[in-house]
């Protein structure tokens, strides 16, 4: 793309990246990852394309215009955004340079940032209403070129946020998210009974809090690791079964159709300029929790692998 410059990241291929980091300890229970994304471009440049994030986020825009296609029509989207999670490809558009920053909200702190259950903002966004938590997120952001300074901060406004609302985790989310996220295969009856929950009470927790029923979690997880291994972002011991939790071809292709739209061959030959950074946050957040020391191989020569604690996520909430 002619004038297409990524700031934060590319990958060998020279796909675009995101730059991002685990959250403190304090904030692990509530927050997956933080992220700044810096796309420089030309002012009239046009960029459509998808997203499709299994955890909700929020996304602070800070130059160029957004873009969501809502029942048929383009609707502009200004400053601070909360978004729920995606069970299918949501369209976004891009005027401009893509200059940003944000976090990933893990299912178990969801309360900690809306008044709403998951599932009532699920594949939507809503802007975040003027006010105290709004202006915090824009002051944070405020300079997001000084990416240090902008992590620093979103710790801060996001520590007061919790404060504020009194935000205990959940930790049967906690759990449930892990299982999908390291077994993605096991059937959802067997989680409850390991759970000690009939299968009723799990699928009204995790659309509480995930947005989605069980089923569409679990699936979701094995679409986006088969994914993010088409994009090359395979994270070393811990996405090499990915292909085989599918059963056959037509059960990929099936998949592939459910969640974006495309066949697997036509998601390989097609740039996802947008959605792939989000695929590598998700992959940098995999690596940190169950392969720490693994190189990231995915990074572009002379990328600086990102610092992670050593102790896995689930030694932290």
């Amino acid at each position: 793309m002619p004038g297409f410059i990524p700031r934060t990241g590319t990958t060998r291929d020279g796909a675009p990246l995101s730059l991002s980091r685990t959250p403190p300890d304090d904030l692990a229970p509530f927050v997956a990852r933080f992220f700044v994304t810096v796309f420089e471009r030309p002012a009239d440049a046009v960029l459509d394309d998808f997203l499709l994030h299994e955890t909700a986020y929020v996304r602070v825009p800070v130059i160029g215009r957004w873009s969501m296609l809502v029942e048929g029509a383009w609707q502009d989207h200004e400053g601070p955004m909360l978004f729920g999670a995606q069970q299918r490809r949501f369209p976004v558009r891009c005027v401009g340079p893509i200059v940003a920053a944000g976090f990933a909200i893990r299912p178990g702190g969801w309360f900690g940032f809306s008044d709403v259950p998951a599932d009532a903002l699920a594949d939507r966004l809503v802007p975040i209403a003027p006010g105290r938590w709004h202006d915090s997120l824009r002051w944070a952001c405020a300079d997001v070129y000084d990416h240090e300074q902008t992590f620093a901060r979103l710790h801060q406004v996001v520590r007061d946020q919790l404060v504020v609302r009194g935000a205990v985790a959940d930790l049967l989310s906690a759990r449930f998210e892990r299982i999908a996220r390291v077994d993605p295969t096991r059937p959802v009856t067997e989680i409850a009974a390991e759970f000690g929950i009939s299968g009723r009470r799990l699928d009204r927790a995790v659309r509480q809090h995930f947005g989605h029923l069980p089923k569409t979690v679990m699936r979701r997880s094995r679409f986006l690791d088969m994914a993010a291994v088409m994009r090359g972002l395979a994270v070393p011991s811990a996405d090499e079964l990915a292909e085989l939790r599918f059963y056959d071809a037509s059960h990929l292709n099936r998949e592939f159709r459910e969640f974006v739209g495309m066949t697997p061959a036509q998601f390989r030959r097609t740039p996802t300029p947008l959605l792939t950074p989000g695929l590598e946050v998700r992959q940098q957040r995999k690596r940190a929790d169950l392969a720490p020391n693994a190189p990231v191989p995915w990074l572009a020569e002379g990328q600086p692998c990102p610092p992670e604690p050593g102790r896995p996520e689930t030694d932290r909430g």
